[in-house]
């Protein structure tokens, strides 16, 4: 059946993304990561940051139901036109990189790193669920342990993670290092709430370790990038941020936000309880 909505398409790309062709990933991947670009941009500019030939993106349409790309594109056009949110201004903004006249010194680079981060920070606040985060306060006030998983780019979110953590009186405990794969399992249980940060390329250690903590029947919390991480379907709490893209290095500022967030609000919980 033809996908009605931005929803419908997600739910099919992610049931569809293993059996899909290399380049068939790298244009479902997109669509998820990038909604905005996808519904802003024309089919030339998309195949060029998709890295794909133009008809490529009509194949892949046309693999899902669709008449061409332009009939998968309108499910994104019509979502935003709903929005009140000034979403070109915004894409715009985000896009915007130093010119080669233009001399590339700090404060031009500053200045392009801060408004990019902002942009990321308001699309977070926009699009997190905040009974998801509510939730997820509650079950980490309630976990015998924490234990927290992140290595390579996430590694930073992790050690914040604990550092905030452990001033809560919470215990807590990092992992990300494959020689404590055998004390891993003494450590997880139904009491235990794993958090795992990951982005794409996604780490085989926090993979690992999340395919460990559904064994042994621990909550797992899940901070990554899109639904099409391959452990999106094993956390019981997902939150999927969109960090800003700086001249081709990924930002950590909205995934900290949501950190603070989280960590601030168990401190309220537990002054309320």
């Amino acid at each position: 059946m033809l996908p009605q909505n931005i929803n419908d398409l997600n739910s099919l790309l992610q049931e569809s993304y293993p059996k899909l062709s290399k380049k068939m990933k790298l244009i479902a991947f997109y669509i998820i990561d990038q909604p905005q670009k996808l519904a802003l941009n024309t089919l030339a500019v998309i195949a060029e940051d998709v890295g794909v030939y133009p008809s490529t993106l009509v194949r892949f349409a046309k693999h899902f139901g669709f008449s061409g790309f332009a009939e998968l594109q309108a499910l994104f056009k019509v979502k935003i036109s709903q929005s009140a949110i000034n979403y070109h201004q915004r894409i715009t903004d985000v896009q915007k990189v130093t010119g080669g006249d233009v001399n590339m010194n700090s404060s031009n680079i500053f200045h392009d790193v801060t408004s990019r981060n902002i942009a990321a920070t308001k699309i977070l606040s926009e699009q997190t669920d905040e009974e998801l985060i509510e939730e997820s306060v509650q079950t980490l006030c309630a976990a015998n342990e924490v234990i927290l998983c992140g290595s390579n780019r996430a590694q930073p979110i992790a050690s914040y993670f604990y550092y905030m953590l452990n001033n809560l009186g919470i215990r807590c405990r990092i992992t990300n290092n494959v020689a404590e794969e055998e004390s891993l399992s003494h450590w997880l249980d139904e009491k235990t709430v794993l958090i795992a940060i990951t982005y794409n390329p996604y780490s085989t250690w926090t993979t690992e370790t999340v395919k460990e903590a559904k064994k042994s029947n621990a909550t797992v919390i899940l901070l990554t990038d899109t639904k099409l991480n391959p452990i999106a379907h094993l956390a019981d709490y997902l939150f999927c941020i969109h960090e800003a893209e700086i001249h081709t290095f990924r930002s950590l500022g909205a995934t900290m936000c949501l950190v603070q967030a989280i960590c601030i609000s168990i401190g309220y919980h537990q002054q309320e309880n």
